[in-house]
């Protein structure tokens, strides 16, 4: 299992939130956005001594969230997350190799993520 955590940046929901993105913004600003995110969790690794090794098995990553921001709210930042896992911990996206994603909550001012084998 790995675990690690993501700091939020200022302005995470208006930036990040799936509302944000149905309001319609630019392809640039969104592309602008995802790489900005993809360096956050990449710094966020490596700051916290999780070294690139691809997992052989399938996955489940759990996400932990602490804003204001509804449970299904989270899926930009959620995808960015494990967009910027491929190729560092993760082979692909694809269902071969993430079987489940899963949103919760909690209480410590951080973003969450636990990478688990996934189950059948």
């Amino acid at each position: 299992m790995i675990r690690f955590t993501i700091d939020y940046p200022k302005a995470f929901a208006k930036e990040y939130g799936l509302n944000a993105y149905y309001a319609g913004l630019h392809w640039s600003v969104r592309k602008r956005r995802a790489d900005a995110w993809h360096w956050r969790v990449r710094a966020a690794l490596r700051d916290q001594g999780i070294r690139p090794r691809i997992l052989q098995k399938p996955v489940k990553i759990t996400f932990w969230w602490d804003d204001r921001l509804d449970i299904d709210n989270h899926a930009i930042a959620a995808k960015c997350t494990v967009d910027a896992l491929k190729g560092i911990l993760i082979e692909d996206d694809s269902r071969r190799y993430v079987r489940a994603v899963e949103h919760r909550f909690w209480d410590r001012r951080c973003i969450g993520v636990e990478i688990e084998e996934a189950g059948q």
